[in-house]
């Protein structure tokens, strides 16, 4: 009976630790690349907010960029921490267009 209690517990503690590494890996998504080719990768757990109206994390190289997104006059709208803005759709940054994306279809 010990070692049949053993044995589950042991599967139980795998799966569990299993699972966590999975959900850490999953908190990062790369979201295209900047001009100067550095990566941007969206910090998934640091979206807050609606659809249409949230914000979030990016890490770009070893720099962090907060990004707002709103809709204004019928469209959605960004402002990230370097300071850039724009129409997510106005072709400025397919960066901006990729957060977006993700967080409608997710």
């Amino acid at each position: 009976m010990a070692k049949k209690f053993f044995a589950v517990f042991l599967l139980t503690a795998t799966l569990l630790i299993v699972g966590q590494a999975s959900n850490a890996e999953a908190g990062r998504v790369t979201v295209g690349y900047y001009s100067d080719g550095t990566p941007a990768v969206l910090l998934t757990h640091t979206i807050a907010g609606g659809r249409n109206n949230f914000s979030c994390d990016v890490i770009a190289g070893g720099d962090y960029l907060h990004y707002v997104f709103f809709m204004a006059r019928g469209g959605p709208y960004y402002r990230n921490s370097w300071p850039a803005e724009g129409y997510v759709y106005g072709g400025s940054s397919p960066v901006a267009a990729r957060i977006w994306e993700y967080v409608q279809n997710n």
